[in-house]
């Protein structure tokens, strides 16, 4: 068998781990403060701490600190990354199960305590323990949806470990006593090799975790309005445009520009932190009344846009309508002030092929739009003329 060099490959496992916490706490640094990095962190300062204590047996250290308290700590890192990802998809608002780790750890540290010194009981019992803490990042990683890539590196590296943990417990359970002379040294060393390599991959991977979600929180960000948390105006007519170039012009679209009506009164009779909450009472009256095939988007101010494609022009005007009814209804009233809120609506109706003639029809909803507010606001005014003409 192959021999392995056992201290270079333990070396630079911890090295790469050191530098691993050492770089998630220059993002704490660097303002990136996310509670799961401290979990994280920890991690790897205890995996390497542990690793340390684990290798002093070479230098007769009590087997009560280099085997009993360096298999309790070696333990600990994938607890820690458990509770980091839960800190990380759940942040502070959901409670670390608490009693149930501490209880664990209490019963693993207890039957540790008294068998430590039994033939082959601490690595048995540590490797079970780290397995099981294993399955349960990889339970968690898997209820995750949004970054699907580095969780499913992750689910791979941390199910690696748990097999190679699994099968280090069968090697020396069952094993041991038929294998080749000498030949067992070269397995548990290959072993030992995974274990160090994978927790050491994992807590790399770990900061791509924050990386992506910044990454993901930033482009948010860049598309929401932050009031209202509508598209804003780039990406409203961004998304629309794709939306209308996919549709090829086989289904009819109706664009609708909502505004409210007399906003600037509100807001100096009212103040703007009325203005605001008016602004976030249409949006969400919006948001309940529209389907989510629907566009809607803030485009700036009091002014908001709808594109939906698929429904018919009976079925627009009277979703146009409907909107116009349920703010008047429902936004009477916001945070205690007689607003008697209302809208006006200007639309078109069309069967636009391509997304060269959107902003041609969006100047003919806002024309119409116009002409509600001509007329004297609270009302729907579409312009049909485009209704049966295929456009572009």
């Amino acid at each position: 068998m192959p021999e392995i060099d056992l201290t270079i490959i333990t070396i630079c496992s911890l090295t790469i781990s050191a530098l691993a916490a050492g770089y998630m706490l220059l993002l704490t640094k660097l303002g990136i403060r996310h509670p799961a990095l401290l979990h994280w962190i920890g991690s790897c300062v205890i995996f390497v701490f542990a690793s340390l204590l684990a290798a002093s047996r070479l230098y007769q250290v009590t087997p009560l600190i280099s085997v009993w308290l360096a298999h309790c700590l070696l333990a600990l890192p994938p607890v820690l990354i458990a509770t980091g990802l839960l800190r990380f998809f759940h942040g502070t608002e959901r409670s670390l199960p608490t009693h149930l780790v501490g209880t664990a750890m209490a019963a693993y540290s207890t039957l540790l305590f008294f068998t430590y010194e039994l033939s082959h009981s601490a690595p048995i019992l540590t490797a079970v323990f780290i397995a099981l803490a294993c399955f349960w990042c990889i339970a968690l990683l898997a209820s995750n949806s949004t970054q699907r890539l580095t969780c499913g590196l992750l689910q791979s590296i941390l199910t690696m470990h748990a097999l190679t943990m699994c099968a280090e417990v069968f090697l020396y359970t069952y094993q041991w006593q038929t294998m080749p002379q000498g030949h067992e040294k070269v397995y548990l060393k290959l072993a030992l090799v995974s274990h160090l390599l994978l927790t050491t991959i994992a807590s790399m991977l770990l900061p791509l975790l924050l990386f992506m979600d910044r990454e993901r929180y930033l482009m948010l960000q860049a598309d929401r309005d932050d009031l209202t948390q509508l598209p804003n105006r780039r990406h409203f007519l961004r998304e629309s445009a794709a939306g209308i170039d996919n549709n090829d012009g086989m289904l009819p679209t109706t664009i609708m520009m909502l505004d409210l009506d007399n906003f600037k009164s509100i807001n100096d009779t009212f103040g703007h932190a009325i203005g605001d909450a008016a602004l976030k009472k249409v949006a969400s009256i919006l948001k309940i009344e529209l389907s989510q095939a629907d566009f809607i988007g803030r485009l700036g101010g009091e002014e908001f846009a709808i594109v939906m494609i698929g429904l018919d022009e009976a079925g627009a005007r009277t979703t146009a309508e409907r909107l116009r009814q349920k703010i008047e209804l429902h936004a009477r009233i916001i945070e205690g002030k007689q607003l008697n809120l209302t809208i006006s609506i200007g639309a078109t109706f069309s069967y636009a092929r391509d997304s060269s003639v959107f902003q041609a029809l969006m100047k003919t909803a806002d024309d119409a739009l116009f002409e509600a507010k001509r007329r004297g606001r609270n009302r729907v005014i579409f312009d049909s003329s485009k209704a049966n003409v295929r456009i572009g």
